[in-house]
Protein backbone atom coordinates (compact mmCIF):
# COMPACT_ATOMS: atom_id res chain seq x y z
CA UNK A 1 0.00 0.00 0.00
CA UNK A 2 1.58 3.38 -0.93
CA UNK A 3 2.16 5.97 1.57
CA UNK A 4 -0.69 7.95 3.12
CA UNK A 5 -0.45 11.98 2.49
CA UNK A 6 -2.22 12.36 5.90
CA UNK A 7 -6.25 13.54 6.64
CA UNK A 8 -7.44 15.93 3.92
CA UNK A 9 -7.73 19.37 5.39
CA UNK A 10 -9.40 21.75 3.05
CA UNK A 11 -8.26 25.53 4.94
CA UNK A 12 -4.68 23.92 4.71
CA UNK A 13 -3.99 21.65 1.97
CA UNK A 14 -1.13 19.78 1.11
CA UNK A 15 0.32 21.21 -2.40
CA UNK A 16 3.36 18.85 -1.74
CA UNK A 17 5.04 15.99 -0.05
CA UNK A 18 6.95 18.52 2.27
CA UNK A 19 4.47 21.77 2.38
CA UNK A 20 0.94 22.79 2.97
CA UNK A 21 -0.99 26.10 1.82
CA UNK A 22 0.18 27.85 5.33
CA UNK A 23 3.67 26.78 4.41
CA UNK A 24 3.57 28.78 1.17
CA UNK A 25 1.58 31.98 2.65
CA UNK A 26 3.54 32.33 5.42
CA UNK A 27 6.74 32.41 2.98
CA UNK A 28 4.75 34.43 0.27
CA UNK A 29 4.08 36.95 3.40
CA UNK A 30 7.82 37.09 4.81
CA UNK A 31 9.28 37.58 0.62
CA UNK A 32 11.40 34.03 1.67
CA UNK A 33 12.03 33.35 -2.62
CA UNK A 34 14.78 30.33 -1.26
CA UNK A 35 11.59 28.86 0.54
CA UNK A 36 8.90 29.94 -1.81
CA UNK A 37 11.11 28.23 -4.77
CA UNK A 38 11.94 25.09 -2.57
CA UNK A 39 8.28 25.10 -2.79
CA UNK A 40 7.66 24.98 -5.90
CA UNK A 41 10.78 22.38 -6.58
CA UNK A 42 9.14 20.05 -3.99
CA UNK A 43 5.86 20.25 -5.84
CA UNK A 44 6.99 19.95 -9.28
CA UNK A 45 9.63 17.07 -8.11
CA UNK A 46 6.85 14.61 -6.70
CA UNK A 47 4.49 15.21 -9.10
CA UNK A 48 6.02 15.36 -12.36
CA UNK A 49 9.91 14.61 -12.40
CA UNK A 50 10.86 11.59 -9.70
CA UNK A 51 7.67 9.85 -11.20
CA UNK A 52 9.36 10.20 -15.01
CA UNK A 53 12.77 9.29 -13.47
CA UNK A 54 11.48 5.88 -11.90
CA UNK A 55 9.22 4.63 -14.96
CA UNK A 56 12.28 5.52 -17.42
CA UNK A 57 14.42 3.55 -14.93
CA UNK A 58 12.54 1.28 -14.31
CA UNK A 59 14.02 -2.13 -16.20
CA UNK A 60 11.02 -3.76 -17.72
CA UNK A 61 9.21 -0.54 -18.25
CA UNK A 62 12.00 1.60 -19.21
CA UNK A 63 12.49 0.63 -23.23
CA UNK A 64 8.76 1.58 -23.57
CA UNK A 65 7.58 4.06 -22.00
CA UNK A 66 8.08 7.01 -24.10
CA UNK A 67 4.06 7.94 -24.02
CA UNK A 68 3.97 8.32 -20.67
CA UNK A 69 6.94 10.30 -20.30
CA UNK A 70 5.87 12.53 -22.93
CA UNK A 71 2.24 12.64 -21.62
CA UNK A 72 3.92 13.96 -18.58
CA UNK A 73 6.07 16.34 -20.19
CA UNK A 74 3.73 18.15 -22.03
CA UNK A 75 1.72 18.86 -18.43
CA UNK A 76 4.62 20.23 -17.68
CA UNK A 77 5.01 22.40 -20.00
CA UNK A 78 1.64 23.31 -19.87
CA UNK A 79 2.39 24.73 -16.34
CA UNK A 80 5.15 26.26 -17.18
CA UNK A 81 3.39 28.36 -19.59
CA UNK A 82 0.37 29.36 -16.80
CA UNK A 83 3.62 29.86 -13.99
CA UNK A 84 5.30 31.90 -16.59
CA UNK A 85 2.04 33.82 -17.79
CA UNK A 86 0.70 34.05 -14.19
CA UNK A 87 -2.80 32.08 -15.30
CA UNK A 88 -4.69 29.56 -13.61
CA UNK A 89 -5.49 28.02 -16.54
CA UNK A 90 -4.32 28.27 -20.48
CA UNK A 91 -6.27 30.80 -21.89
CA UNK A 92 -6.74 30.52 -25.28
CA UNK A 93 -5.43 28.42 -27.96
CA UNK A 94 -3.42 25.57 -26.62
CA UNK A 95 -1.42 25.13 -29.38
CA UNK A 96 -0.09 28.83 -29.04
CA UNK A 97 0.53 28.18 -25.96
CA UNK A 98 2.97 25.19 -27.08
CA UNK A 99 4.76 27.74 -29.80
CA UNK A 100 5.38 30.41 -27.20
CA UNK A 101 6.95 27.69 -24.51
CA UNK A 102 9.15 26.35 -27.36
CA UNK A 103 10.42 29.45 -29.24
CA UNK A 104 10.82 31.46 -25.82
CA UNK A 105 12.71 28.54 -23.97
CA UNK A 106 16.89 28.55 -24.55
CA UNK A 107 16.42 24.66 -24.51
CA UNK A 108 13.95 24.16 -26.93
CA UNK A 109 14.46 26.77 -29.35
CA UNK A 110 16.92 25.73 -31.66
CA UNK A 111 14.61 22.25 -32.14
CA UNK A 112 11.41 23.99 -33.09
CA UNK A 113 12.87 27.27 -35.22
CA UNK A 114 9.48 27.46 -37.04
CA UNK A 115 5.83 27.07 -35.53
CA UNK A 116 4.98 25.20 -38.32
CA UNK A 117 6.95 22.06 -36.16
CA UNK A 118 5.58 22.95 -32.89
CA UNK A 119 2.26 22.76 -34.36
CA UNK A 120 2.91 19.19 -35.51
CA UNK A 121 4.35 17.79 -32.13
CA UNK A 122 1.10 19.41 -30.41
CA UNK A 123 -0.95 17.73 -33.29
CA UNK A 124 0.89 14.21 -33.79
CA UNK A 125 2.55 14.27 -29.99
CA UNK A 126 0.83 16.21 -27.68
CA UNK A 127 -3.20 15.45 -28.74
CA UNK A 128 -2.06 12.37 -29.66
CA UNK A 129 -0.74 10.62 -26.67
CA UNK A 130 -3.36 12.81 -24.17
CA UNK A 131 -6.54 11.96 -26.10
CA UNK A 132 -6.03 9.24 -28.41
CA UNK A 133 -3.06 7.15 -26.71
CA UNK A 134 -1.22 7.02 -30.00
CA UNK A 135 0.70 9.11 -32.12
CA UNK A 136 -0.66 10.59 -35.12
CA UNK A 137 0.43 9.86 -38.86
CA UNK A 138 3.67 8.88 -39.00
CA UNK A 139 5.36 10.44 -35.75
CA UNK A 140 7.10 8.37 -33.28
CA UNK A 141 8.32 8.27 -30.20
CA UNK A 142 12.09 6.60 -30.00
CA UNK A 143 15.67 7.04 -27.80
CA UNK A 144 18.80 7.00 -28.49
CA UNK A 145 18.40 9.52 -31.41
CA UNK A 146 20.97 11.80 -32.84
CA UNK A 147 19.04 14.95 -32.11
CA UNK A 148 15.68 15.58 -30.02
CA UNK A 149 13.45 16.42 -33.05
CA UNK A 150 13.75 15.05 -36.54
CA UNK A 151 11.63 14.42 -39.74
CA UNK A 152 10.24 11.52 -40.85
CA UNK A 153 11.11 11.13 -44.56
CA UNK A 154 12.76 14.68 -44.59
CA UNK A 155 9.03 15.97 -44.79
CA UNK A 156 8.05 17.81 -41.23
CA UNK A 157 4.77 18.69 -42.45
CA UNK A 158 4.27 14.79 -42.08
CA UNK A 159 5.56 13.51 -38.88
CA UNK A 160 8.24 14.14 -36.16
CA UNK A 161 10.74 11.96 -34.70
CA UNK A 162 11.32 12.67 -30.81
CA UNK A 163 13.74 11.89 -28.62
CA UNK A 164 12.14 11.17 -25.48
CA UNK A 165 15.02 11.20 -23.29
CA UNK A 166 16.19 14.45 -24.97
CA UNK A 167 12.97 16.00 -25.01
CA UNK A 168 12.58 15.41 -20.69
CA UNK A 169 16.31 16.62 -20.07
CA UNK A 170 15.65 19.72 -21.98
CA UNK A 171 12.33 20.34 -19.81
CA UNK A 172 14.49 20.05 -16.61
CA UNK A 173 17.06 22.21 -17.60
CA UNK A 174 14.02 24.64 -18.34
CA UNK A 175 12.90 24.62 -14.71
CA UNK A 176 16.50 24.55 -13.22
CA UNK A 177 16.67 27.59 -15.30
CA UNK A 178 13.57 28.94 -14.13
CA UNK A 179 14.07 28.22 -10.83
CA UNK A 180 17.44 30.16 -10.39
CA UNK A 181 15.74 33.33 -12.93
CA UNK A 182 12.83 33.23 -9.37
CA UNK A 183 15.36 33.59 -6.41
CA UNK A 184 17.27 36.29 -8.47
CA UNK A 185 15.54 39.28 -7.54
CA UNK A 186 16.90 41.84 -10.24
CA UNK A 187 14.30 43.80 -12.50
CA UNK A 188 14.26 42.05 -15.22
CA UNK A 189 13.01 39.14 -13.30
CA UNK A 190 10.64 40.97 -11.76
CA UNK A 191 6.80 40.00 -14.05
CA UNK A 192 8.74 36.36 -13.77
CA UNK A 193 8.31 36.72 -9.97
CA UNK A 194 4.91 38.58 -10.00
CA UNK A 195 3.37 35.40 -12.01
CA UNK A 196 4.90 33.22 -9.81
CA UNK A 197 3.31 34.30 -7.26
CA UNK A 198 -0.59 34.58 -8.99
CA UNK A 199 -0.21 30.99 -10.15
CA UNK A 200 1.13 29.47 -6.58
CA UNK A 201 -1.85 31.55 -5.29
CA UNK A 202 -4.12 29.92 -7.96
CA UNK A 203 -3.37 26.79 -6.88
CA UNK A 204 -3.38 27.27 -3.15
CA UNK A 205 -6.91 28.83 -3.42
CA UNK A 206 -5.91 32.17 -1.77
Amino acid sequence: MGKSVGPLNLDDISISPEYRKSDWQAACAGGEWDKMVEIFRDRIESRFLKPIRLIAEHHDMGAFSGFSILALDCLIIETLNQFYSGLDETKGSHEKAFWNFFKNSEFFKDHFPQEKKASIFYKHIRCGILHQAQTKKKSVVRIDQEAMIQSVEGDISESLIVDRSKFHEAVENEISSYMKRLKNGDEENAELRRNFVKKMNFICGA
